[in-house]
């Protein structure tokens, strides 16, 4: 436990050093203050590189390490393949290539790669798309792309509030990464609201992380031969899928903003899986943009919820047709400390369904997240997670991330055109 506590201290030094250099007018050192100019290009940051004028560059490189308790390790705590994987390397290398060539088409290439288990390499193509804008309201698209489902399912690492993946998106949605290749539709609603559609085949993941993902630590000798019992890994899409998502700011309130989503589509057993979610966002202090979520500054204060279930129709491993539900949330709250410095907390909970030797799981996380340079491309976190699960009991674990940023424009939720 020394070397969570040693890592936790890192969060009053952070505090001490950028509350007392906060980005305004004058800063408490002396410093300029950054300022990005419109035309202007830095190679040195990237700030402005584009190619063609249609075509805009940016990375992220994301290194993570760990400090557990006696006997664990990272990948003891991972539920998605985003997760840190290794006690200490890199959890992401993040490559997006925004296509703007024109106010009628536009889109994206994003490239990930990561040291997964044993620092070993891997990379893949993340998403590939083009959207062309009919008009005001309604946009057409295709290709592969993250599937809308809430606030979460759509974000890069990058644009994560804390180093790992939800619970209930990495368990409903395939590891938080529903990937579809095929065709999207969007439509504009009144009052900043967007209804999307889409369709298409599902890429599936490897199935090797965290506890209670697989069979939430039961000993398969205590398992009668006579009791129903279902792989849970092929609840997950395998096929295809067609997902819908709703949001919207509700009309009593523009500084709250709504989600509703559904999706269903072909499991791993040939049969089919529905999921639902819902969500709320409450603003104060800050401008919430709906859709890339809210610009932090100094005490903006940010309440997220969001609350996803599934149904899975399923076939017991001797051959009898069954049918399962489970369900979780993830609730967090988010403080601007100052334009640089944001402290986060948060619960996870996902149900146990024993059919599937899934655990219940309870997950507190408080995070402290912070630009340590003036142009914000350079961010430190620092997280504890409590870890509550009925098979293992309770666990610590102390997270510490840098992530660097070169090209987009710096600063929270502001690195490039999703």
């Amino acid at each position: 436990m020394k070397h969570i506590t040693t890592i936790l201290s890192l969060s009053t030094l952070l505090v001490h050093a950028l509350t007392a250099q906060e980005v305004g007018p004058a800063q408490a050192n002396g410093g300029e203050t950054f300022e990005y100019h419109v035309g202007e290009v830095s190679w040195l940051t990237g700030e402005g590189v584009n190619a063609g004028g249609f075509l805009f560059p940016s990375l992220y490189v994301s290194g993570t390490g760990g400090a557990f308790e006696p006997g664990a390790k990272a990948e003891d705590f991972s539920s998605s393949e985003h997760d840190p994987q290794n006690d200490w390397g890199v959890q992401a290398v993040e490559l997006h290539l925004d296509l703007n060539f024109n106010e009628e088409v536009t889109g994206m290439i994003s490239g990930f790669a990561q040291q997964g288990e044993g620092h070993a390499w891997g990379a893949t193509l993340e998403e590939a798309y083009l959207y062309w804008h009919l008009n005001d309201t309604l946009s057409i698209g295709g290709g592969q792309f993250l599937n809308a489902f809430g606030f979460q399912s759509d974000l890069h690492v990058h644009d994560w509030a804390f180093v790992n993946q939800n619970l209930v998106n990495s368990r409903m949605l395939n590891e938080g990464e529903l990937v579809s290749q095929g065709g999207v539709l969007l439509v504009r609603t009144p009052s900043s609201g967007l209804l999307t559609f889409a369709l298409g085949g599902v890429r599936t993941h490897a199935h090797d992380h965290g506890h209670g993902d697989e069979h939430g630590g039961h000993d398969e000798e205590a398992h009668h031969d006579e009791e129903e019992h279902v792989e849970a890994n092929e609840a997950g899409f395998q096929s295809w899928a067609l997902t819908s998502d709703y949001r919207f700011r509700l009309p009593f309130d523009d500084s709250m903003t709504g989600s509703a989503s559904l999706a269903l589509g072909e499991n791993g057993f040939g049969r089919n899986t529905y999921v639902y979610g819902f969500g709320l966002r409450k603003v104060w202090n800050g401008h919430d943009h709906g859709f890339g979520g809210p610009d932090f500054c100094s005490g903006a204060v940010m309440f997220q919820s969001e609350i996803v279930g599934r149904e899975v129709e399923a076939y017991a491993e001797d051959g009898d047709a069954l049918e399962f539900d489970d369900y979780g949330f993830s609730n967090s709250i988010h403080y601007g400390m100052s334009d640089r410095v944001t402290v986060s907390l948060r619960h996870d909970w996902i149900s146990a369904v024993e059919v599937a030797e899934l655990s219940d799981r309870h997950r507190l996380s408080a995070a402290l997240t912070a630009f340590v340079d003036p142009e914000q491309r350079v961010r430190a976190r620092v997280q504890y997670d409590y870890n509550e699960d009925v098979t293992i009991g309770s666990e610590h674990v102390a997270w510490f991330q840098i992530q660097l940023q070169w090209g987009g424009t710096g600063g929270s939720h502001a690195g490039h055109g999703h």
